[in-house]
């Protein structure tokens, strides 16, 4: 968080980022496939378990990078 409120990044442009756009993307697959399958919504829920390579699909790493994630749209989580 920056001391100055003029720099701080905005609620729009936080959901504006690929990862976040990923996430929710993801979240919408699991909610479709919930109706589908008429089964609990919880899965759609940010608070349900995730499957295998969820966090490298919204982050940008690994096998997504090769399926159209630029690298420019990667998380840094670096130190």
């Amino acid at each position: 968080m920056r001391m100055d409120p003029g720099k701080r990044t905005d609620a729009q442009t936080v959901c504006a980022h690929p990862v976040i756009a990923r996430a929710r993307a993801a979240m919408e697959r699991l909610r479709e496939e919930a109706v589908r399958n008429d089964t609990s919504m919880f899965a759609a829920s940010p608070l349900a378990s995730i499957g295998a390579g969820f966090l490298e699909e919204i982050l940008g790493r690994g096998v997504g990078l090769g399926l159209g994630v630029r690298r420019d749209e990667a998380m840094d989580t670096g130190p």
